[in-house]
């Protein structure tokens, strides 16, 4: 009997020993488990700069573009360079083509997730300084993330690499938080795009008219399928010649994992309009022509 007091003794004490020393779940730990981006730094471009004297005319842009993206590889993001994904797509075309067209092609190129652009001024007085600006952009929608602007004190050198990297080492936590922040949004609740639709001059049709599906008219069949193809939206206005989203959330990804560019769910939009037909006519498909500008889609009907 005594020693069967000693047991439950030695229980009830070494019970709520273990109870504390057992380590709790994380708060918020799924929240915590946050995807990184991949990223792409590359140069500011001035108008009509040609992009072959940016990678071998300008050392110090080189220079500046290696601490950024040092900066981020230090951090535990994965970057892609610029100037080996630009001279690998060394073509006439490319390298010396319009200054957007190069830029866009070479981001598209890179498989990046953001884009950060680097521009960079050197200032002379009680010795030199660097100015450094970086701004984010979503690849596939060009939605700017983070913006930040840092410089270096004056110092009696001309070593502009070690001035852009005291300069970027006084923004690059609050740029990356923002950016990381806007990212992980966009990662659980889609891409803000805005998407437009209207009417040509020679459509026979307006927003009010009935389609086929649930004989519902245009404005409200083209919602339904905007609320069960997107995360979210918020339409800004419609009338009998237009319906404007001037917010929709698209998902990131596809269900097959692909990035939905605004391309594709533009694609996408195209398969559905081109499925409708009116109900008074329902031999009469509904045709479509669209146009994408930045983050906006533009569709009307014919």
């Amino acid at each position: 009997m005594t020693q069967f007091l000693i047991f439950l003794l030695f229980v009830s004490i070494s019970l709520p020993i273990w109870a504390q020393n057992t380590p709790a779940p994380a708060a918020n730990q799924q929240n915590q488990l946050v995807t990184k981006p991949t990223i792409m730094v590359f140069p500011f471009f001035k108008e009509g700069e040609d992009i072959r004297t940016i990678l071998e005319g300008d050392v110090n842009r080189r220079i500046v573009l290696t601490k950024v993206k040092e900066a981020f590889d230090n951090r535990g993001y994965s970057t892609v360079d610029f100037i080996s994904k630009a001279r690998n797509l060394q073509t006439n075309s490319v390298l010396n083509g319009a200054q957007t067209d190069v830029k866009t092609q070479i981001i598209q190129a890179s498989g990046a997730d953001i884009a950060v652009e680097v521009e960079y001024d050197v200032y002379k007085g009680a010795g030199t300084k660097v100015k450094v600006i970086l701004t984010a952009y979503e690849t596939s929608t060009s939605a700017s993330l983070s913006n930040k602007m840092g410089e270096s004190p004056f110092f009696n050198t001309n070593d502009i690499g070690a001035l852009a990297a005291k300069a970027t080492e006084g923004v690059i936590n609050d740029f990356l938080n923002v950016m990381q922040e806007k990212f992980t949004d966009i990662v659980q609740n889609g891409k803000y795009m805005a998407v437009e639709f209207g009417l040509t001059e020679n459509a026979n049709i307006t927003m009010s008219s009935e389609v086929s599906k649930g004989g519902l008219p245009l404005s409200d069949t083209i919602e339904e399928w905007i609320g069960e193809n997107s995360k979210g939206y918020h339409i800004q206005g419609v009338t009998d010649l237009r319906l404007i989203f001037d917010q929709v959330r698209i998902p990131r990804t596809d269900a097959q994992g692909k990035n939905l560019t605004p391309t594709r769910y533009a694609l996408e939009i195209l398969k559905f309009c081109n499925a409708l037909t009116l109900a008074e006519q329902p031999t009469k498909k509904l045709k479509i022509e669209r146009t994408i500008k930045g983050n906006t889609l533009f569709i009307n009907f014919k």
